[in-house]
C-alpha cells in the first residue's frame, strides 16, 4: 500500500529533479525545521499580500507604513535560528530589505486594489481526470471573478529570475490550479494565468486549451504511478548530484553526501 495518498506540484517537480530528495521528504517523511533565506522572505512577503489583500476586502485599503509594519513584524515573530544563507556574502538585512522593496512596488503597481477577489491563499484539493487515485493539493495565492465567468489565478514569485513568455506557456503549476478550479467551480468560462515577480514589478499572463489541460494531467498521472510502482517494489530512488544541492538540508541523509552541507551558513 502506498503511503502517499495526495501529491503536490513541487513534490512531482522535486521527484523529477532529485528522486532521492523527494523520497526523504515525502515517503520517509523526514522534515527538518532549516530554511533558506530566500524561501523565508518569499513566505513573508506572501503573508504580507494576504494581509493586504484580507485588509482590501474588509473595505479598507491600508497605508504602505501599515503594511511594512506588517512585514517586519512578521519577519520578527517567524524568525528562527535553522534559517540558512548559501550565497557568501549576503545577509539577513539584506533579504529583509529585498522583501521591503517586494512589496513597496507592488503596492504601487497595484492600488487602488479593485480587483475583485474571491480567494486568497485557496487550498484546493483536487483529481487529476476526477480519478480519486490521482488526488492533488495546492494553495492558490489569489483567485480573482468578474462574476461572469473569467477568471483570474494568481501567483507571487519572489525569485531573482522572471518567467519569460516561453516558459510560462509550458509551466504546469498554474495550470494544475486551473484543473482544480474547473473541477470545483461552475461556469468557469474562461482562465487566465498570471504570475506577479515582485522583485521587477513584471506580470506574465498565459492561458491553457482543453488539450493542453489533458495532456498535462496525463503526464502527472505518469509520474505518479512511477513514484508509486518503485514504492511498491522498492525499487531505486537515486540522487543527481548538481549545483542546487549545495541549497539542500537533507545531505546526512543523501546516499550521495555525507555529513552536513558545507555551503549553508547560518543567517543570524
Amino acid at each position: 500500500m502506498s503511503k502517499l495518498e495526495r501529491f503536490s506540484y513541487s513534490g512531482l517537480e522535486s521527484y523529477k529533479k532529485c528522486p532521492a530528495q523527494f523520497k526523504i521528504r515525502y515517503i520517509d517523511n523526514i522534515r527538518k525545521p532549516d530554511e533558506g533565506i530566500e524561501a523565508f522572505m518569499g513566505k513573508r512577503v506572501h503573508d504580507t499580500l494576504e494581509h493586504l489583500y484580507t485588509e482590501v476586502g474588509s473595505g479598507k485599503v491600508p497605508f504602505l507604513d501599515h503594511i511594512l509594519d506588517f512585514y517586519k513584524t512578521t519577519w520578527d515573530e517567524y524568525w528562527h535560528d535553522r534559517i540558512a544563507i548559501a550565497k557568501r556574502g549576503e545577509r539577513k538585512e539584506g533579504y529583509f530589505r529585498l522583501g521591503e522593496d517586494c512589496i513597496a512596488r507592488f503596492y504601487r503597481n497595484n492600488q487602488p486594489f479593485s480587483e475583485n477577489v474571491v480567494g486568497i491563499e485557496l487550498v484546493m484539493d483536487f483529481m487529476l481526470d476526477n480519478d480519486p487515485d490521482y488526488r492533488m493539493k495546492g494553495i492558490i495565492d489569489r483567485l480573482d471573478h468578474d462574476g461572469s465567468g473569467q477568471f483570474q489565478i494568481h501567483d507571487y514569485k519572489t525569485g531573482k529570475r522572471a518567467m519569460g513568455q516561453r516558459k510560462a506557456d509550458s509551466d504546469g503549476q498554474l495550470a494544475l490550479y486551473q484543473i482544480a478550479l474547473q473541477q470545483q467551480k461552475e461556469n468557469v468560462n474562461n482562465v487566465e494565468l498570471v504570475w506577479h515577480f515582485v522583485r521587477y514589478g513584471i506580470e506574465v499572463r498565459s492561458k491553457r486549451t482543453k488539450e493542453q489541460l489533458r495532456q498535462l494531467a496525463d503526464m502527472f498521472k505518469k509520474r505518479i504511478d512511477e513514484i508509486r510502482l518503485k514504492e511498491q517494489q522498492g525499487g531505486e530512488f537515486p540522487a543527481k548530484p548538481m549545483i542546487l544541492c549545495n541549497w539542500c538540508y537533507y545531505w546526512q541523509e543523501c546516499p550521495a553526501q555525507i555529513r552536513a552541507n558545507p555551503f549553508i551558513r547560518n543567517g543570524g
